[in-house]
């Protein structure tokens, strides 16, 4: 920021009238104000910096965006791009007074967001706001469901695509019963009836159920009701952090042993990192990026490494990609005016490192391929990062359920 000085001149012109000098001081004050810096672009990410799910999008997020910003030039209609970034701490008051306070002091666009609760609720402050929101680590299908708006992007992944993979590997390998574990709260529950109604399309069949609250990171109850129903298949409609937990305790358990399978319906890179490949191998994930996928990948992946000391997983990546689609757009545009900003949005094939010829459809979901990944074998992986085989690729118009035009009144 740059100080402000007094101005000399009128001291060190004393053959000027006292008339003339203030006339010359104000045209120098008049000058100054026209090259004044126009106002910055004003982004902001918000999301959970310091909790349980803060390695999913958290500070990572914040890198992959800096990085966005900072290949687009910094500046956009020759403005410079002002980067706010919060944490909500998984609290809806937290999250909503925080983008009331965003919204209202000019900013234009929030990314990220994550938890369910805050999702929802900043989906219609958007909309009240005229202001736009892209969701990179929510999950609710609901965002573009029930509570669609058109002020509302849901980029990334939802509980649908995330699940899609798991569980036709499962039932392929003849997984036909399913007794699902589920997070007591909005996301678990929405994961729940999305997957049953994925199960029993395909012929298999849910015979039970049980939860667990959010708080809670020791599942020996919930693991033991799953063991005694006997089912094929124990589906983890949780968070990526809680999946992660559960998993291990359940490989301390012997279930895949016993020769129940596990479909981690939630499960992400890092998660896999974190439990190791000992207690992941073989399990399904269902992701739209993966670093080691080709060049392009590989390129922005070692470059964020460098930057932030681990590989990005999806969500990262889907940030600096929705973040320069944004800007793009804005620069298209001319403005930064929310209607005509989404209109190029909307009518702009999405391509980046991680999506080719996306689209945004008109309930705001983000459509793209999808890639089934089966987690390496210990035996298998050739470094630190090397985690993931590619099992199968998902074409764009079966990795997202169709648009409902009975939920979303947007859908035509």
């Amino acid at each position: 920021m740059k100080s402000k000085k007094s101005n000399g001149f009128c001291s060190a012109t004393r053959r000027l009238t006292l008339a003339a000098c203030t006339a010359a001081s104000l045209a120098i004050a008049t000058t100054g104000a026209w090259a004044q810096a126009p106002n910055p672009l004003k982004i902001g990410l918000l999301t959970d910096m310091s909790g349980f799910v803060a390695d999913l999008s958290g500070p990572g997020s914040v890198v992959a965006a800096k990085m966005a910003i900072e290949d687009f030039g910094g500046r956009v209609l020759n403005r410079p791009i002002e980067f706010l970034e919060g944490d909500h701490m998984n609290k809806p008051d937290v999250g909503l007074t925080m983008a009331r306070q965003w919204y209202d002091s000019g900013v234009r666009v929030i990314f990220d967001i994550g938890i369910t609760t805050v999702a929802l609720g900043v989906q219609d402050l958007a909309k009240e706001k005229n202001r736009i929101v892209i969701f990179n680590s929510s999950a609710s299908s609901d965002i573009t469901g029930k509570n669609c708006s058109p002020n509302g992007i849901h980029w990334a992944y939802n509980n649908y695509s995330q699940a899609l993979g798991a569980v036709k590997a499962s039932i392929d390998a003849g997984g036909k019963t399913w007794y699902f574990i589920t997070i007591d709260y909005t996301y678990g529950k929405n994961v729940q009836r999305d997957t049953t109604e994925m199960i029993e399309t395909r012929g298999g069949k849910v015979v039970g159920s049980t939860t667990h609250a959010l708080s809670s990171f020791e599942f020996s109850s919930q693991l033991l009701q799953a063991q005694a129903s006997k089912a094929d298949v124990i589906a983890l409609a949780t968070t990526t952090s809680h999946a992660a937990a559960m998993i291990k305790q359940a490989e301390e358990f012997g279930l895949r042993k016993r020769g129940q399978r596990l479909a981690a319906l939630s499960l992400t890179l890092h998660d896999v990192k974190a439990l190791g490949l000992n207690n992941a191998q073989d399990l399904y994930v269902t992701e739209p990026y993966y670093w080691d996928q080709n060049d392009q990948t590989r390129a922005f992946a070692k470059r964020y490494q460098t930057r932030f000391g681990k590989m990005p997983n999806f969500i990262q990546a889907s940030v600096y990609g929705s973040v320069q689609h944004y800007l793009k757009a804005v620069a298209a545009a001319g403005t930064d005016d929310t209607a005509a900003v989404l209109a190029i949005m909307k009518s702009t094939p999405i391509n980046d490192l991680m999506t080719k010829n996306g689209t945004i459809r008109e309930d705001g979901r983000v459509i793209r391929e999808g890639y089934v990944f089966r987690v390496k074998k210990p035996a298998e992986s050739k470094g630190e990062w090397d985690l993931y085989a590619l099992a199968a690729t998902i074409p764009a118009n079966q990795a997202f359920q169709p648009a409902d035009k009975t939920v979303c009144s947007l859908v035509k």
